[in-house]
């Protein structure tokens, strides 16, 4: 008997319920339906991507050190410029004049590119082939700045720990951007901590336009860098980041994609770069370790390198910038189980009647483990409305006593016009331990980011 009451506790308790939403952050634009995933090429392992002129885009390959042209509303492309290498192409930026930018990882250099025709037009070789590892670039109006990863604790490049220390490579343009010579650059030690490999990762520049802003990886943190004289000092934003890779800014608002928690997060800055404020987090849907990101249109372009399997299929996934505040209540009950689910399995059904996913949900869940007062539990969920499906995951806890439950997730996939959603959904509520049928209410909070079949 108190297995049985476990198991419909368990999941009784986290069944969807309406979600009346609000928009939060919507943008304009017409044209057609874009992909939200475009496939890139087998083998590639991906790392850097940059939005170009038009809809083109271009990403960096580890494996080989090609960079492939795309174009966002075709989802087709082919691979643009010669092979350099492993690990020779990692972070890319696009300029004003449609060259592309590719920081040369352990080739110890920065390339430059004619963005059509893929021609080489410049190499800098800032140190000898693995004596550094540049990460990441940022072009300006009057010079393009390079990170150095690398480290002067333990390097072993054996193990991918590669030498160098916390600084930038400046390289100026002249008048009409005009690239200067290969010799024409400049070193500039920055007061970011050496911790360890990779130190300097991502960089932008301030609102502002004064100062730059580096990702530490292994800290988690942002500096704001003077580019004068390479002096530093911590960001201010109340959020420890995952392992902080490629960072993007539009006006304040400043993405930074988290590989170690396969999210971005968006924060907006004031204007000179010296604090920011969580905006939200988004999980990267199906992706294991994104590392940068582009914008094109309303959405926000991003790439999943894998580095945990370093396999393929490589992607590249838009998140939608339209978002929507989740703030309503809920009810559900029990449902029954399906011929093939094993015993443990627990299904819900409820009936959502007003707002963004008003319609129908089913959901799906397991116990995990036992805490002090209750259970874990872990499943999928899927709003059925009559814009298409929304499928998020669910983890949580429930208190035996009470019956109160709280769990949370991410927007996982969804169809017709939650096609390429992303965002998260959290439920706290309570289940009635009076009622057989397991009948609960509940609050359901979040943020949903969908185009709703919008044309974009």
């Amino acid at each position: 008997m108190r297995k049985l009451v476990v198991v419909c506790l368990v999941v009784l308790a986290v069944v969807a319920a309406a979600v009346a939403a609000v928009p939060a952050d919507a943008s304009g634009g017409s044209g057609h339906r874009l992909p939200s995933t475009i496939d890139l090429p087998e083998e590639y392992f991906p790392e850097g991507i940059a939005s170009g002129r038009g809809s083109t885009f271009y990403v960096g390959s580890l494996n080989d050190g090609t960079i492939y042209r795309g174009d966002y509303r075709t989802g087709k492309g082919a691979v643009l410029t010669e092979p350099t290498g492993p690990f020779a192409t990692i972070g890319l930026n696009v300029d004003r004049y449609g060259r592309v930018w590719a920081a040369g990882g352990t080739t110890g250099s920065g390339r430059v590119y004619d963005g059509r025709t893929g021609e080489l037009l410049a190499t800098y070789a800032f140190t000898g082939p693995v004596e550094s590892f540049i990460n990441d670039v940022i072009v300006t109006k009057n010079a393009a700045w390079f990170t150095d990863s690398g480290t002067r604790i333990d390097p072993d490049p054996a193990n991918f720990v590669f030498p160098g220390f916390p600084r930038l490579f400046k390289v100026p343009l002249g008048p009409g951007g005009r690239l200067p010579g290969p010799d024409r650059f400049e070193e500039l030690p920055v007061d970011v901590p050496d911790i360890s490999f990779p130190n300097l990762n991502g960089i932008e520049t301030t609102p502002d336009g004064k100062a730059l802003i580096v990702a530490q990886n292994v800290e988690g943190t942002l500096y704001r860098v003077d580019p004068r004289s390479g002096s530093a000092a911590l960001v201010d934003v109340d959020h420890s980041f995952a392992g902080p890779d490629g960072l993007l800014r539009q006006g304040r608002t400043l993405f930074v994609v988290e590989p170690g928690a396969a999210r971005v997060a968006t924060v907006r800055l004031d204007a000179r770069g010296d604090a920011g404020e969580i905006v939200r987090l988004v999980t990267v849907p199906g992706a294991e370790s994104p590392t940068t990101a582009a914008l094109f249109g309303r959405g926000l372009y991003v790439v999943d390198a894998r580095f945990f399997t370093m396999t393929g299929p490589y992607v590249v996934t838009r998140i939608p910038l339209t978002c929507f505040r989740i703030d309503t209540t809920g009810v559900g009950q029990g449902a029954e189980p399906l011929p093939d689910d094993p015993p443990e399995r627990i299904r819900t059904t409820a009936e959502i009647r007003s707002g963004l996913l008003r319609g129908t949900t089913a959901a799906s869940f397991t116990p995990t483990g036992v805490t002090d007062t209750g259970i874990t539990f872990a499943g999928e969920l899927t709003f059925t409305t009559r814009r298409g499906t929304l499928t998020v995951d669910q983890a949580g806890t429930f208190d035996l006593s009470t019956g109160a439950f709280a769990t949370s997730g991410p927007v996982t996939s969804g169809t017709g016009g939650f096609e390429g959603a992303a965002g998260t959904v959290a439920f706290d509520g309570v289940q009635d331990l009076t009622d057989p049928a397991g009948s609960f209410t509940e609050t359901v909070t979040g943020e949903v980011c969908a185009d709703l079949g919008r044309r974009h």
